[in-house]
C-alpha cells in the first residue's frame, strides 16, 4: 500500500481519508484536484462539512472536507464513482448488483 502524506498541498488529511485513497485506488493528487478546483461544491451531510465534486473523464471524484478552528482545511474522506476495477468499492458494487438481481 502506498503511504500518502498527512499534510499535502496545505491541507490536513485524516487517517480515514488516506486509507480510502489506498482502498479506492485514487491518487492524492486527483482527490486534491477535486477539492481545489471542483465542478460543484455544496454542504455535506454533517454539520460544517462541504462536499466537493469534479468530473474527470468518465469518473466523478468526491471529497468531503471541513475547516478547523484555525481555518485549516481537513480532508475527511474521498471516493471515485464508478469505482475503479479491482478495488474494494468495485467488488462491493458488483456484489450489490448481484444481490439486486436475485
Amino acid at each position: 500500500m502506498t503511504q500518502y502524506p498527512s499534510h499535502y498541498k496545505g491541507a490536513i488529511w485524516t487517517n480515514h481519508a488516506i486509507e480510502r485513497l489506498g482502498q479506492r485506488g485514487l491518487s492524492q493528487d486527483l482527490a486534491w484536484q477535486a477539492f481545489s478546483n471542483p465542478d460543484k461544491k455544496f454542504n455535506g451531510k454533517n454539520l460544517d462539512t462541504l462536499e466537493f465534486q469534479k468530473g474527470i473523464g468518465t469518473s466523478l471524484i468526491t471529497v468531503i472536507a471541513k475547516q478547523n478552528e484555525r481555518r485549516e482545511w481537513i480532508i475527511l474522506s474521498n471516493w471515485i464513482d464508478p469505482p475503479l476495477p479491482g478495488t474494494k468499492d468495485y467488488y462491493k458494487k458488483e456484489d450489490y448488483k448481484r444481490y439486486q438481481k436475485s
